[in-house]
């Protein structure tokens, strides 16, 4: 029958694996890769797993050692550290918000050309209206819009190396059509004649978008279930989580990994079988997955 131990091994590889998934999910969160292959997110989940494995070797090495003196200073009578509760309670849900938000990564041709554009001064500028280069098409308004014109107009764009006329279609003006000698706001890179010239082309990632959607409405969620796992748990609960056991730890550990897999190919931009975002989807998933196992199962 196996017998919980503990060791100085299994502490370090312990905490290794927890500091480790920690700074996977604060590297992603942060958006320290904008678009992939996503290396320094996947390095630090390469090496909570390989933590991970360590601290499964370590507590079966220690099993049945509590009487060692060596082990005195891990015996479960020690306090758990008090930023444990709070890693495990909000850990959870934010590593399943982080993988839910893989999902909306931009495709890295589209990151390399925003920094091309970025490094070419791509932003909103102000221009001067030359001409109209068709008539202005009038939309009525109703109860929810204003009523506006598209015009094809021809306009002065001041790049670096000398102004150019440019023709941009179906430009947006609410109630009066564009006159000429007026300025108008569009998207463009002065150091790059070649870049596109539009209108409302703001460049971000679609996962940039949901991000800050997640912060304002998902954000406080994600607290609130942080703060009801840190209200239910106590001493005994860490102690369970800390000591590993085979039928406990094993297939969480299982369900964990294989959400980290189901990340790679958005992580790694590569398709399974035509997919890519539907795996990352799933492994939203796998945090609340594995901690239902430990509930049940502890």
């Amino acid at each position: 029958m196996y017998t919980p131990g503990r060791s100085a091994a299994t502490t370090i590889t312990g905490w290794g694996m927890v500091l480790g998934a920690t700074a996977a999910v604060g590297a992603s969160l942060w958006g320290v890769s904008p678009y992939p292959p996503l290396v320094p997110e996947l390095v630090l989940a390469g090496v909570a797993v390989l933590f991970a494995v360590g601290w499964v070797v370590a507590s079966y090495r220690a099993a049945g050692r509590d009487d060692d003196p060596y082990d005195k200073p891990y015996r479960e009578t020690r306090s758990p550290n008090p930023a444990l509760p709070y890693l495990f309670a909000f850990g959870i849900p934010f590593a399943a918000v982080t993988a839910f938000l893989t999902v909306f990564t931009g495709s890295s041709d589209y990151g390399r050309e925003t920094e091309r554009l970025e490094r070419a001064g791509y932003d909103e500028y102000a221009v001067t209206v030359v001409r109209l280069a068709d008539e202005p098409e009038f939309h009525e308004g109703d109860q929810d819009h204003d009523p506006y014109y598209l015009t094809d107009l021809t306009l002065r764009i001041p790049y670096e190396d000398g102004p150019r006329e440019v023709t941009v279609p179906a430009m947006y003006t609410r109630y009066e059509p564009p006159v000429p000698g007026t300025e108008v706001d569009v998207y463009f890179a002065p150091r790059d004649p070649e870049a596109p010239v539009a209108e409302n082309a703001e460049r971000y990632g679609s996962r940039g978008i949901v991000m800050f959607a997640a912060a304002v409405w998902g954000g406080p969620w994600v607290l609130i279930a942080g703060g009801i796992m840190k209200s239910q748990m106590d001493e005994d609960d860490l102690h369970k989580l800390r000591r590993f056991r085979p039928r406990v730890h094993l297939p969480a550990l299982g369900i964990l990994l294989a959400g980290v897999v189901l990340l790679l190919p958005m992580a790694l931009e590569f398709q399974v079988s035509g997919f890519d975002r539907l795996p990352a989807f799933l492994a939203a998933f796998t945090p609340p997955l594995a901690l239902t196992w430990v509930a049940r199962t502890a």
